[in-house]
């Protein structure tokens, strides 16, 4: 799912870590606390990582709500097959017209302006729907609005395109771009787990994470992982981890609840043990985890300005609409 130009004017671009044969580099973070790098950037602001042997969870009782993720090249959002049936943003202009007196024309301008049907298939709003599904209490049924119906999927639709160009994100590590010295191990393990330590372990806070390493961006939210630590021997230790996400993969768009994926990662934390104690310097991802690991990381959203590239949209109309409600996450 492409991320909009305001986000990706956030991220950085960094060198690549691999050799000639592709086989992962370990990198030295012991120097991050004095010299910050956009490679630790989570260990400079949170502080260094220590980790102990043993099984460890981490969650949050906000749980992530599944959506459809709305990709830029489909018709949806402002024209369906059956032309008996008004699209979404048909909906809304139908639905501000009535209220106010004028057709802001949100779809035209959707059609016009946003849509492209040649963009690629990951490309759409699950960076919206990321940010949407840990603030709002999910839409679980249809609403009627000025005589006018507005399904799950309509409502859905409307709140991540409210968060479509959201600015105030907080972003760890760098997306990988495709370009010859991009960073392909970033974000590096420590940075991972250290991050996960802050939110879901100390804060009981839900977190975002592009997990695809590679050129396409797949942002989705966490609010769940289990830790196996294995000392393996003076100045390491090993690490799995199931990192539970909600999935934007559902059969339609007024599908309600939380469709659960887990991804599994593994990877080497290096430093030196104090006692039962791993003072962490270093780390590498390994196995599979050495090609499918997160990208890029992002901070509970707790004050984010939401807007939206279609100029046409106003967020008290769709708030209006979907009846907005905010979780309770203290």
């Amino acid at each position: 799912m492409k991320i909009i130009p305001a986000l990706l004017a956030l991220l950085f671009f960094a060198g690549c870590n691999t050799d000639e044969n592709g086989k992962v580099v370990y990198r030295d973070t012991a120097s991050a606390s004095v010299t910050p790098t956009v490679h630790s950037q989570v260990t400079t602001e949170y502080g260094a990582l220590s980790v102990k042997e043993g099984e460890f969870t981490g969650t949050t009782k906000i749980v992530p709500w599944s959506s459809w993720w709305f990709p830029t090249k489909d018709k949806y959002l402002f024209e369906l097959p059956d032309n008996s049936e008004l699209a979404t943003l048909q909906k809304y202009d139908l639905y501000v017209d009535k209220v106010s007196g004028t057709d802001p024309e949100a779809a035209r301008f959707e059609e016009q302006e946003i849509y492209e049907p040649s963009e690629v298939n990951w490309a759409g709003l699950c960076h919206a729907w990321a940010v949407a599904s840990v603030l709002h209490v999910e839409p679980r049924s249809p609403v009627i609005r000025k005589g006018i119906q507005f399904n799950v999927g309509d409502q859905k639709a409307l709140l991540l395109k409210s968060y479509e160009n959201v600015g105030d994100l907080k972003i760890f590590g760098s997306r990988f771009n495709g370009s010859f010295d991009d960073e392909f191990n970033d974000v590096y393990p420590d940075q991972f787990h250290r991050f996960a330590q802050v939110h879901l372990f100390e804060q009981n806070l839900p977190f975002m994470m592009d997990y695809d390493p590679s050129f396409p961006v797949w942002t989705v939210p966490v609010n769940n992982i289990k830790f196996k630590i294995t000392r393996t021997d003076d100045v390491s230790a090993h690490v799995k981890a199931w990192v539970t996400i909600a999935s934007p993969f559902v059969d339609t768009p007024n599908f309600v609840g939380t469709k659960k994926s887990v991804k599994a990662y593994e990877y080497n934390l290096i430093g030196r043990w104090v006692g039962d104690t791993l003072k962490v310097t270093g780390s590498e991802w390994i196995n599979e985890s050495a090609y499918d690991h997160p990208d890029f990381l992002i901070a509970y959203p707790d004050a984010v300005k939401r807007a939206s590239l279609n100029k046409k949209l106003d967020m008290e109309k769709i708030n209006e609409i979907v009846g907005l409600k905010y979780v309770e996450h203290k």
